[in-house]
């Protein structure tokens, strides 16, 4: 009866009133009070006239009458002053939960029976969704690296991404009013470790209960995957691009798992047909390596995808590939060489002139003065080519890589310069510009040449002292360092054992430089013996943003000239990594913007951090610069941003973008009236497919932190149990605008056409 009554006065829910503790009555448009005693005289007069001797109707007609009349007056002095009923009510609501299904990578896992994770937590929200929507205001959401609401067609989304099931579980809460409980249907892993230890108290005293479902194996077993194991950033075009793949079979090094012969596929993104393949590659207990070697045809960013098939009772196809995006680069290395009329330059120069990335000048010093230019148009890119090196600083920093031969410290000296300044812009070239020096030993150079006291000494990566025998005569073998048998630059076989067998079969050298030892910092990548010790014959070291290498020995020809007829080019092959070792990033060039990417991943749901780097054209950064970065989401959403660099990194301007959608992101930055537009490849982020196990552990702790329970699937009878919330009271306030409701309207229109009718039966009217 009551709830009639609410719902007549226009209040909403009625149902849900359990009473009212509390009424007032207000007026919203207060009257004068001469207006009030006008409508009571008037409706006094109005209802007296029923009384008047003159009436002929009878006495109980006339009260009538007189009574609907009254009635009407009031009404209308409520609807004048705008009379409100202000209630204090008391209401009943029944308890809001939210379900959060988890649908990140690892619930792809299939290791629920025949079922993946996913499909367990699916079937089992099914099954307690009907209890649940019986006495409960359910919300049902999605997470993995965000949290979405989990429609028809969320649920038909694959699983992938990675999971942030804390910050989703706070994200919620935040989300949802009055939240009394929260179902997790998950495996408990949260990919940045996060176990709620800050947000369960928080929860706890909102009293927000959270009642996990776990699924999947609790067994650490590895995961049958693919992972890229070395891949470069960028290629020219013209040269190989070695792709490695680390390949791990199913278990465990102590899991005992079988042994599996596999085939390995290398894909070209817009290939239909895979561009190489490796069969038959058998897999135990320990990770096996594959590497592809592929020569890009065009430039641009190309995709190339490495998939293991033939695994056996795999939990997961997504760990049997993974991707690697290459920018392929059309840019030449441009390398000048400075030597004397010798072998070494002789055969040196021969063969980095037919190198397909290199374009090669050569400056020989005559015996008899000036120098002897060699090379093509576009190798040679200074005009005073008759002095050796360029004399402007810009013309220098136009090439890549610097190789100084014998050439004497007396040239730097030419004309008087007591300074050295192109000695001096030789360090610079290396240390501001990121170029690449290499020098060779000879009679003139090192000790040999008084060089131990100049500025180029001081970057050599080892040191240079004065000696009564600057040369140590005899032919010798090279012998690698550990730390050289790994390095890139001594790579001319890809397997470790055949590259040690390679420097042991090379040809003898003849005579070297005597230096002194490798400095700190420094990397010692082959010696020889000299008298029992082992001298530095080969040494590369970081200066700066660029590199020296620095060979004691200058008869390297012999391993050309010397070689069987059907031996490996090992000459060729060493040079040619020298040469790549050292040229800087082609990417970055005199007021062109460079786009970096500081992280080594992008995956979907964090911010990733760019940079801008400017340099004009002696490579010194532009601070200060006016650049616009225009940053196009894969759906085509727009952002605009306008970095500025700092004091401590000029020239260095950071941004960040954050990754909210998985795909491809284009980032083009234009500064001037150049534009860089790089592709940022935003990935799922697997990362926690690394050890995919579920934790139900963290999320009995989690659970048991905001006064809940953690529960396995065959609980869902306990779950329901606990989930039987008492409906909760709380206290609102009701206006009830008595003047403009819509039973007053009709109350009014009844007594007026009530008073009608009676008075035309009577025959009054």
């Amino acid at each position: 009866m009551m709830s009639i009554l609410y719902y007549l006065l226009g209040i909403h829910d009625a149902g849900a009133i359990r009473s009212a503790s509390g009424w007032s009555w207000h007026t919203a448009a207060p009257v004068a009070a001469w207006m009030v005693v006008t409508v009571i005289v008037a409706a006094v007069g109005m209802a007296a006239l029923n009384l008047l001797p003159q009436s002929v109707m009878r006495w109980r007609m006339r009260f009538g009458l007189t009574a609907i009349r009254l009635a009407g007056f009031a009404i209308l002095l409520l609807m004048l002053t705008q009379l409100e009923l202000h209630m204090q009510l008391v209401r009943t609501a029944r308890p809001n939960v939210a379900v959060l299904t988890d649908v990140s990578a690892s619930m792809d896992l299939r290791d629920v029976g025949s079922q993946t994770r996913l499909e367990a937590a699916r079937q089992f929200a099914q099954k307690i969704s009907p209890q649940m929507a019986d006495g409960l205001n359910v919300a049902s959401y999605r997470f993995n690296w965000q949290l979405e609401h989990d429609d028809a067609k969320a649920a038909a989304a694959a699983p992938g991404g990675m999971t942030r099931l804390v910050d989703c579980l706070g994200d919620v809460t935040r989300r949802e009013n009055d939240l009394e409980a929260v179902v997790l249907l998950t495996d408990g892993n949260d990919t940045d470790g996060n176990r709620g230890q800050l947000l369960a108290p928080v929860l706890a005293s909102r009293g927000i209960k959270v009642f996990p479902v776990v699924f999947g194996e609790v067994k650490g077993a590895r995961l049958a995957s693919v992972k890229m194991a070395s891949g470069a950033s960028y290629v020219r075009l013209g040269d190989e691009l070695r792709l490695t793949a680390a390949l791990t079979a199913a278990g465990g090094s102590g899991a005992g798992g079988a042994e599996q012969v596999v085939a390995v596929r290398l894909l070209e993104e817009g290939k239909k047909e895979p561009i190489a393949s490796r069969e038959n590659v058998r897999l135990g207990k320990e990770p096996v390596e594959v590497s592809f070697v592929v020569k890009p045809e065009a430039a641009g960013n190309r995709t190339y995808r490495i998939v293991m098939e033939g695994i056996k009772d795999a939990p997961s196809a997504r760990m049997l590939a993974t991707e690697h995006q290459v920018q392929v680069i059309n840019s030449r290395i441009h390398v000048l060489y400075l030597d004397i009329p010798r072998d070494e330059r002789k055969i040196l120069g021969y063969w980095l002139s037919r190198d397909p990335v290199i374009d090669l000048a050569t400056l020989t010093l005559m015996p008899k003065g000036g120098w002897y230019a060699q090379g093509a148009a576009t190798a040679l890119l200074h005009k005073n080519a008759g002095d050796g090196l360029p004399n402007a600083e810009a013309d220098l920093y136009k090439y890549d890589v610097i190789i100084l031969g014998d050439i004497p410290r007396a040239y730097f000296r030419e004309n008087g310069d007591v300074a050295e300044t192109k000695m001096q812009r030789l360090v610079e070239f290396v240390s501001r510009r990121g170029g690449g020096l290499i020098t060779l030993g000879g009679r003139s150079v090192y000790a040999a040449g008084q060089y131990q006291d100049s500025a180029l000494a001081r970057i050599l990566p080892f040191g240079i002292e004065a000696t009564e025998q600057p040369q140590v005569p005899k032919a010798f073998k090279i012998g690698l360092t550990p730390a050289g048998l790994s390095h890139p630059l001594m790579q001319l076989e890809f397997d470790g054992q055949a590259n040690r067998d390679a420097w042991l079969d090379l040809p003898m050298l003849d005579g070297c430089n005597r230096v002194g030892k490798v400095k700190p910092g420094a990397s010692l990548l082959a010696t020889r013996d000299v008298d029992g010790a082992a001298m530095p014959v080969i040494a590369v070291q970081n200066v700066g943003r660029g590199q020296v290498l620095s060979l004691a020995a200058d008869t390297t020809w012999r391993w050309e000239m010397m070689r069987p007829d059907d031996g490996e080019d090992y000459f060729r092959r060493f040079w040619g990594n020298a040469v790549r070792a050292l040229a800087p990033d082609p990417r970055l060039q005199p007021n062109q913007p460079q786009v970096m990417q500081l992280q080594s991943s992008a995956p979907v749901g964090q911010s990733i951090t760019l940079a801008t780097r400017l340099v004009d054209a002696t490579f010194r950064p532009l601070s200060g610069a006016d650049i616009s970065v225009k940053v196009s989401s894969p759906a085509g959403k727009v952002t605009m941003m306008y970095p500025r660099d700092g004091r401590d990194a000029p020239g260095l301007y950071q941004y960040q973008v954050p990754l909210t959608e998985a795909g491809a992101w284009q980032v083009s930055v234009t500064h001037k009236d150049k534009t860089t537009t790089e592709m940022i490849p935003a990935g799922t982020g697997d990362a926690e497919l690394d050890d995919p196990r579920a934790r139900p552990e963290a999320m009995a702790e989690l659970a048991q932190a905001t006064g809940g329970k953690s529960f396995t699937p065959e609980q869902s009878a306990d779950l329901l149990k606990a989930l039987d919330l008492k409906p909760r009271e709380f206290e609102d306030a009701a206006v009830v605008p008595l003047w403009n409701l819509p039973i007053t309207m009709i109350a009014m229109i009844l007594l007026v056409c009530l008073d009608t009718w009676l008075r035309k039966r009577r025959g009054m009217v």
